[in-house]
């Protein structure tokens, strides 16, 4: 009698061992499947909200380079501005300088020495002829300086 609950727990420990065997593989296939689910859901949110911060990270840096872009446009115009601004009180610097009025100085001989030579010129009438010479003095000037300002390059080139 005591070989036979032996015999019976040994058959019942058996098929309960195989039919817990099977359930457990049932459970961690379900478990693998599970996990390879989550992981394909997780990896299509991650690239997705990947595609969306790299559009969004595109979109600034397009509106970042347009304002760089009116920043240099901007400066461009201003020292445009500048320059013409520079250019025509240059020019009238230049033509309100063309007459000149001998005066005393400031106690040197210089002064005085000049006055006296126009003076003695005063009957030449050659004031046009300087006046035109200034000018074309003035243009010359003028051409040279904007031939070496356009000779300079920014940036180290």
């Amino acid at each position: 009698m005591i070989f036979v609950p032996l015999v019976v727990s040994g058959i019942l420990g058996d098929a309960f061992g195989k039919l817990f065997d099977v359930i457990w593989s049932v459970i961690k296939w379900i478990g693998r499947l599970l996990k390879k689910l989550f992981q394909g859901l997780i990896d299509l949110i991650v690239g997705f909200f990947e595609v969306i911060y790299a559009l969004i990270d595109g979109m600034l840096y397009f509106l970042y380079k347009i304002g760089v872009l009116a920043v240099k446009l901007f400066l461009l115009f201003f020292e445009l501005a500048k320059m013409i601004v520079s250019l025509f009180v240059g020019f009238a610097k230049t033509l309100a300088s063309l007459v000149y009025v001998p005066r005393g100085g400031s106690g040197n001989g210089y002064s005085e020495m000049l006055g006296k030579i126009f003076a003695a010129m005063q009957p030449l009438k050659l004031e046009p002829i300087a006046y035109i010479l200034l000018f074309i003095l003035w243009m010359f000037t003028a051409v040279a300086a904007i031939k070496l300002l356009s000779s300079i390059r920014v940036g180290g080139d």
